[in-house]
């Protein structure tokens, strides 16, 4: 677990610099963040995907296009 007091020192550390930062660095500061925290989802939903998948739960690329293809084509001759 995270320590809060560090938590609320890192917090005023941010506003401190926020205050500090121009419009444009600060825009781009917000880019870079909002980048690595969509990363740190990802990485964390692949973490546990791998715990909780087993080999042969998940589809390979080939299986998943067959699949895809099947559809397609069932789709097509229903509509014809």
């Amino acid at each position: 677990m995270v320590n809060s007091k560090r938590i609320n020192f890192l917090k005023s550390k941010m506003y401190s610099l926020i205050g500090r930062m121009s419009d444009v660095d600060l825009e781009r500061g917000w880019e870079y963040l909002q980048t690595l925290y969509y990363d740190s989802f990802m990485l964390k939903a692949i973490q546990k995907s791998k715990i909780t998948h087993k080999p042969g739960d998940i589809l390979t690329k080939e299986e998943a296009i067959q699949i895809l293809y099947f559809d397609r084509e069932d789709s097509q001759t229903k509509n014809n």
